[in-house]
């Protein structure tokens, strides 16, 4: 019953540990001027509605994240104000870890010292276990590699700017696009290597990314090299299987996402159907395969229920549920097949 009583203590007191976690980020947001819309703490999620506040509990969560905010699009002028952003960004992301360090040594010294408190030393290590996988997968990638890296740079102003709740300006579109060619036209890129994995992903997620706001209308243009990349992906698509099983998903999700992009541009278009049967086998979202029957099967095809489930913003990707900025894709995708 000890042990018991003890697991249940570090449990709970993980929980609040994410809980503040989560609510250092927010006050940190308020002092950087950015526009809180969205607060998750698993499974509790506040979110604003066009006429108050809205509160879901939900079991399902995006892996590798315990907790998210998300804010209103931020407004860019200029080129100074994109680095001025992603300065406040650095230290809006560096304010979790700091507090995750600190309340691990704090505990774990608590823990040792004090008598009947080794639910806190086990509580200290939980935690330094849930604040490695948040930092690896959040805040530590994209406060460290914004620095290090043009493309994580400009995906963590995406998601503030392009991909926030409300409105983006034409100067925010105009200045994101910009930026998108101008970091494209300087990433070298020729075929997959197994070898160099780090370029490879980055690249996957700038040029997904970038093809997506460019299907919703938040980026002006697409520079000429991100056909080129969707190409060679597909050409590689057999060699990512083999060398990097962990990618495949995302790369057979960003394949469906190109294919639907031809066939918007070109109504001709008619996929690689190896290909396609490849990436429908290993995208894993029944949302994505939907989104793909709908732009490309026949007459026969029961298009009215499959508009039906892609509008429904539940069966859409954990992403963009009560996430207006992530969620306007699905829905401007579906209205361009209209």
């Amino acid at each position: 019953m000890f042990y018991i009583i003890m697991f249940i203590k570090s449990i709970l007191l993980e929980y609040i540990l994410i809980f503040c976690h989560e609510l250092i980020h927010l006050i940190c947001s308020f002092f950087l001027g950015l526009k809180i819309s969205f607060f998750q703490v698993i499974p509790f999620t506040i979110y604003k509605k066009p006429n108050g506040i809205g509160v879901n509990i939900k079991s399902g969560y995006e892996p590798g994240f315990t907790g998210r905010l998300h804010f209103n699009s931020c407004r860019l002028t200029s080129s100074l104000d994109y680095s001025k952003l992603l300065k406040k960004l650095r230290i809006f992301l560096w304010v979790g870890p700091i507090f995750d360090f600190t309340v691990f040594i704090v505990l774990f010294i608590l823990g040792v010292s004090l008598k009947d408190s080794l639910y806190l030393t086990i509580t200290a290590l939980i935690h330094l276990g849930v604040a490695s996988m948040t930092f690896f997968n959040s805040d530590g990638k994209y406060s460290i590699g914004s620095k290090e890296d043009a493309r994580i740079a400009y995906a963590l102003v995406n998601a503030f700017t392009l991909c926030g709740n409300g409105d983006v300006n034409y100067e925010t579109k105009r200045i994101m696009t910009d930026k998108h060619v101008e970091i494209s036209q300087n990433i070298d890129w020729t075929f997959f290597q197994v070898h160099d994995l780090w370029n490879f992903l980055n690249n996957l997620s700038f040029y997904t990314y970038s093809l997506c706001n460019y299907l919703n209308n938040d980026l002006l243009s697409l520079d000429d090299k991100t056909e080129f990349f969707m190409e060679t992906l597909i050409t590689d698509f057999d060699k990512i299987k083999t060398f990097d099983y962990r990618q495949v998903t995302k790369t057979s999700s960003s394949i469906l996402l190109y294919y639907i992009y031809r066939k918007i541009q070109y109504k001709s278009f008619i996929p690689d159907k190896h290909v396609v049967i490849e990436a429908l086998k290993y995208c894993n979202s029944i949302y994505y395969r939907n989104l793909y029957n709908y732009y490309f099967n026949d007459d026969n095809f029961d298009f009215t229920s499959c508009k039906a489930y892609l509008l429904t913003e539940d069966n859409m990707p954990m992403l963009c549920h009560n996430c207006p900025g992530y969620s306007k894709f699905f829905y401007k995708l579906v209205k361009l097949k209209d």
